[in-house]
């Protein structure tokens, strides 16, 4: 069985399948979505039982990627070779009413939606320059925002924090008839501290509920956790994950830096 916490980014990444042809993962113990060449978050596997580093690596087939683990591997597996290139990393499964907290307090950005290829543009700067991903893969998500976003069937929304009119900050929003999963929260680091992500959390939220959702849920890094509590979020549990950021070899020509949170 998948970890419920984790059917929302499932869904999305099947959805994101359908747009751009990507391959569905069905292997023992192990199925998913290998959906880009460049970007790890839009290839997602989950772990139905015990899967080692090395059978997630070999599931992955070269690309980056998530891989959801229903436990976490013995230190001799991830120790193993082959398996230095896929971290473990513990995620929070987090979950909140779109009710919560009062607002955040005023901040001197602009937060909106995005609509056009330059916004799209704008937000993956932002995405790749903090989560460490590939420019490459900015044709994925404009394909992705046609077919998702405000042009297509809206169940995906990307907002954009911009300071003195510089693109500064990102969130994006995947909604479900009960639920909305809150994913790309990434902020630049002289951006930091302005209160940015509370207030996209917000936006994220005030959007759930004009469409009457209710209940938003998200998967927090342990640096992103804090702000995620302030926000009304709860611990479910934790979920461990092997990632891997690192693109096929004969296409890691063009990298960025590793990720902050």
């Amino acid at each position: 069985m998948i970890e419920p916490l984790l059917d929302n980014p499932r869904s999305l990444t099947a959805k994101v399948a359908a747009v751009l042809g990507g391959a569905a993962v069905e292997r023992p113990r192990l199925s998913g979505f290998l959906n880009s060449e460049f970007d790890p978050f839009l290839n997602q596997l989950f772990a139905a039982g015990s899967v080692t580093p090395r059978e997630a690596a070999e599931a992955l087939e070269g690309r980056p990627g998530f891989i959801w683990l229903a436990d976490e591997p013995r230190p001799s597996e991830v120790a193993a070779p082959g398996a230095e290139r896929l971290p473990l990393v513990v995620m929070h499964g987090m979950t909140a009413q779109t009710a919560g907290p009062a607002a955040a307090p005023p901040i001197d950005a602009e937060i909106i939606e995005v609509r056009s290829r330059s916004e799209l543009r704008d937000w993956h700067e932002v995405y790749c320059e903090v989560f460490g991903g590939d420019e490459r893969g900015c044709q994925d998500w404009q394909r992705i925002h046609d077919a998702l976003g405000p042009s297509g069937d809206r169940s995906l929304l990307l907002l954009l924090a911009r300071v003195d009119g510089s693109p500064a900050a990102t969130g994006a929003v995947y909604f479900e008839p009960n639920v909305a999963g809150l994913y790309c929260f990434t902020t630049r680091e002289r951006m930091r501290g302005r209160g940015l992500a509370s207030a996209l959390v917000q936006a994220s939220h005030a959007a759930a509920q004009a469409r009457g959702i209710k209940r938003a849920l998200l998967q927090a890094t342990a640096s992103g956790r804090p702000v995620y509590t302030r926000a009304g979020y709860r611990e479910e549990r934790a979920l461990p994950a092997l990632v891997s950021r690192l693109t096929r070899p004969s296409q890691a020509t063009v990298r960025r830096g590793d990720p902050t949170g």
